[in-house]
């Protein structure tokens, strides 16, 4: 990640969730996003003035235009989720799912990135469709490529969909259930925990597991998904600061003592209190993090 600590000297920014936020500045994403809702309403509108138009347009390019203004609004509405949009997770909301599993403090993901994503592609897929109708000769057997290989995408979504994230925490160990794996550990059997890149621009807690752990059960949830001996908790979804989920994180994994606030169903504060997280923390733990990071 020295990338990224780069990036962020010298003065301490929020620990990204998504690598795509330290790409540009947030101004610039903004002014994407305004352009994007721009160039989108361009396209709804010409859409509505063809349907309208005396004599019209022809029927098919019609509807392709309305694909692609459709297509537009749910890539920028994607964009603006993924790298913008920061709700915070309420402590009432962990405490009502850590209420449904007994001994155990819960961490919810949320399902808003998936289902927007989902949506974007079914919009690609449809557009794609519409474009090989319209288009003759080469360029519909193109499109027609496109629209069979976003059908295999859009199944792929749907899985995303379905996967509920979550990250389950007790005294004895750590389970994380994303869109790949639904794994567990316990707590000594973890070698390392480290802040890196997932998947899909995601950052991840991504938990190595001892070699010889007799705690370590995994289910893949994706066919197509790359086995390896780690575990990977999905930040973005959870809805909490990366920084405080991470200096959590490794409180647990490195002072045992700890792990008593792990019974559930009391929510630890360290979650959601920037005081209590840095104050609790032996300067050892998470002190290169806070040199280059801040608390949201």
């Amino acid at each position: 990640m020295r990338f990224l600590a780069d990036r962020a000297s010298p003065a301490p920014r929020p620990m990204p969730a998504v690598l795509l936020e330290v790409a540009f500045p947030r101004v610039v994403w903004w002014f994407a996003i305004v352009v994007n809702v721009i160039l989108a309403t361009f396209l709804s509108a010409g859409a509505v003035d063809a349907l309208i138009e005396v004599p019209p347009w022809e029927p098919r390019w019609t509807v392709v235009l309305f694909a692609v203004a459709a297509l537009w609004w749910a890539m920028t509405a994607n964009v603006f989720i993924l790298v913008l949009y920061r709700p915070r997770r309420s402590l009432d909301s962990v405490y009502e799912a850590s209420q449904q599993v007994p001994g155990a403090v819960v961490l919810p993901g949320s399902q808003r990135l998936p289902v927007d994503t989902f949506i974007a592609a079914i919009a690609m897929t449809v557009m794609s469709i519409t474009v090989a109708v319209a288009a003759t000769g080469g360029w519909r057997v193109f499109w027609g490529a496109v629209a069979l290989i976003l059908v295999v995408v859009v199944v792929d979504q749907s899985l995303s969909v379905r996967h509920r994230r979550r990250v389950v925490l007790t005294p004895t160990g750590i389970r994380a259930v994303g869109f790949r794996q639904d794994a567990e550990v316990a707590w000594d059997d973890i070698g390392t925990l480290r802040w890196k890149q997932g998947t899909a621009w995601m950052m991840v807690a991504r938990i190595t597991v001892k070699p010889d752990a007799q705690s370590y059960a995994v289910h893949w949830r994706h066919p197509f998904a790359i086995r390896r001996r780690t575990i990977d908790v999905e930040l973005f979804h959870l809805d909490l600061d990366p920084l405080l989920v991470m200096m959590a994180l490794n409180q647990f994994l490195l002072v045992p003592a700890s792990r008593a606030e792990l019974t559930g169903p009391q929510v630890p504060l360290r979650f959601f209190d920037i005081g209590t997280a840095v104050d609790t923390v032996p300067p050892a733990l998470g002190s290169d993090w806070l040199t280059t990071f801040r608390p949201r």
